[in-house]
């Protein structure tokens, strides 16, 4: 299996020997330089895991692992020649999942990637594949279908869809989502909205899949199979969008 990999490296060259070695590894890469193009992929694709080469970056460092901590959730390791434990400490506090001292072949980077990756790969309670009515997400190979077409979705919409379908028929609150996402609720609160504007949007030009995505305005959203299993809630009758995919 290969596995995708983004790499943060100042200037970007500094990242050449990691992205021509690590296909033989198993991985495909991306390398960028600036924490602003790393946090826009992050937010449109999902990556397996990220490598930040720390020492150019200066102090700069500790938000920046800050930064891709929010963005995403995919193990993190950092690069750095510095041997201070105070240093390290920070960058685990931050978020780091760990460190690995330069010089490391790139061989080695893989490597410890690639056992991070086993070890966090399925939670127990996780199943692999979830499938309602014409939808599959496959978690493992993080691919969506309907009718075995494929459903295009970037990482935040898949986890979303993932998590709804986990649940079908249920109300799933933005707290749930968040905890979830492992994302802060007030950023889950502002941006899932168009994702899931834009997951109905793909699904409908699928044609009718039989998929009924529902908001319930300021609380959650609900997924189910052709309107036929409906929470009993009261924020049903309050409030909700009855914009349907089909």
């Amino acid at each position: 299996m290969q596995y995708t990999c983004l790499i943060i490296a100042f200037p970007e060259s500094a990242g050449a020997a990691m992205e021509a070695q690590f296909p033989d590894y198993g991985f495909k890469t991306c390398v960028v330089a600036s924490m602003r193009r790393a946090s826009g992929l992050l937010r449109e694709w999902r990556f397996d895991a990220a490598v930040l080469d720390a020492d150019d970056y200066g102090e700069r460092y500790v938000d920046m692992v800050r930064t891709l901590r929010r963005e995403s959730r995919v193990p993190l390791l950092m690069l750095t020649q510095s041997l201070d434990e105070a240093t390290e400490l920070s960058a685990l506090d931050c978020g780091a999942t760990d460190i690995v001292h330069k010089p490391a072949s790139a061989r080695l980077v893989a490597a410890k990637l690639r056992r991070l990756l086993e070890i966090g790969s399925m939670p127990p309670d996780e199943p692999p594949e979830v499938k309602l009515g014409p939808l599959t997400l496959n978690v493992r190979h993080a691919s969506a279908s309907v009718d075995h077409r494929p459903l295009v979705l970037t990482s935040h919409q898949f986890e979303l869809l993932y998590l709804l379908a986990r649940h079908p028929g249920q109300f799933v609150h933005r707290e749930a989502i968040a905890r979830a996402l492992r994302s802060h609720a007030a950023a889950v609160g502002r941006s899932a909205d168009v994702h899931i504007y834009r997951i109905r949007r793909k699904l409908r030009a699928l044609g009718d899949t039989g998929l009924c995505l529902d908001t319930v305005h300021g609380r959650g959203y609900c997924l189910s199979l052709d309107g036929s299993t409906r929470l009993d809630d009261s924020a049903w009758r309050e409030a909700h969008d009855d914009e349907f995919v089909n």
